[in-house]
């Protein structure tokens, strides 16, 4: 449905977006996030596509049509901000209506849709409450609401959960994916981070220096990161040399059956480079084991290894306690690996 084709966007000699080509809202995906760190470019290119920044380059269209000349408030794209940007001293009901009453649709009509977002976004009855009585989670539920309200053909999401604590953020980025299913609208969301765009999107668009880096689904981002600094960003601590040979990778931290996934299901034969999250490698006490133990400590799930390995170190977890200098041998978790770049 929306297509990027080129899109450059400057300041001054500044390159903030550097010929960006992106597709959004193809096959079963309706929501897709847009990920990656502070600075890279995400919200230049959500602005971009809403008609916020103009291009020095490129296009941005719309079911094949291009929108160059489309003013902002004729995209039809609703769009949410990080602070949500309700308006001070209305209520609920008339912060939800807003963009009803500029398409005309007023009375019953207006009411009934209010409604319907109240109870999409489970504020029912939060109608009448001044937008100054709602929690951060509760106004974002409102913007949200608003948002979705006129219908638009695309939503566009900027960080809206940052300013939340990370208990909040979990629960409402799951919400947030069901409320725009079940509204049936393609949605952009920005977030720099994976644990939330694993949570909300079936596709996962990481940015890197102007410029999108890898879509993929979340599952096989983590498990077939187009590069290192990609599979760093993601999580990975390390890399070491690896080989495949008939679905069985091995290395130096041992070998690892992958056959189990289909995100490897047409991994060839050959050398490798494998990028290991900390749950990738899990160690446990053994007198001659290779690794020694330089530091430990205890997290709810278990607790976290640092280990050497000759020159190397690498970031581990273990299901029992174990002192530095304490000899471990390490085993890789097939579930937690991934394969850079192949």
């Amino acid at each position: 449905m929306l297509t990027v084709e080129g899109a450059t966007v400057r300041y001054g000699r500044f390159e903030a977006l550097a010929g960006v080509q992106w597709s959004v809202g193809t096959g079963e995906s309706t929501v897709t996030a847009l990920l990656g760190p502070s600075g890279c470019g995400k919200s230049t290119l959500l602005r971009a596509v809403a008609g916020l920044e103009p291009l020095a380059a490129g296009s941005i269209c719309w079911d094949g049509v291009d929108l160059a000349t489309t003013a902002p408030h004729r995209r039809d794209f609703g769009v949410v901000f990080q602070d949500g940007q309700l308006f001070p001293g209305r209520t609920v009901a008339q912060n939800i209506a807003y963009g009803l009453a500029r398409r005309h649709v007023r009375g019953r009509a207006a009411a009934d849709r209010v409604a319907e977002m109240l109870r999409l976004v489970q504020l029912d009855g939060f109608g009448d409450r001044p937008v100054s009585a709602l929690s951060g989670g509760q106004a974002q539920r409102v913007a949200l609401a608003r948002a979705l309200a006129p219908r638009p053909r695309l939503l566009l999401l900027d960080e809206p959960l940052a300013a939340l604590d990370s208990q909040l953020r979990e629960s409402l980025a799951e919400a947030i994916g069901d409320i725009v299913r079940r509204a049936g609208t393609p949605t952009v969301l920005v977030t720099h981070d994976h644990r939330e765009a694993a949570l909300v999107a079936d596709t996962v668009s990481v940015m890197r220096d102007g410029d999108i880096v890898q879509t993929d689904t979340a599952s096989r981002l983590w498990r077939r990161p187009v590069d290192e600094e990609t599979a760093r960003f993601l999580g990975a601590r390390a890399s070491v040399p690896g080989t495949v040979r008939d679905g069985v990778l091995t290395t130096a931290l041992g070998d690892a059956r992958l056959t189990g996934s289909a995100d490897f299901g047409e991994l060839r034969d050959g050398p490798c480079t494998v990028a290991l999250r900390p749950e990738a490698v899990s160690v446990r006490p053994d007198p001659e084991g290779d690794a020694v133990v330089e530091h430990a400590a205890a997290l709810v799930a278990g607790w976290r290894v640092r280990i050497r390995m000759g020159d190397e170190v690498f970031e581990c977890v273990g299901d029992r306690p174990v002192r530095p200098g304490a000899r471990v041998r390490p085993t890789l978790e097939p579930g937690a690996v991934a394969v850079i770049g192949r």
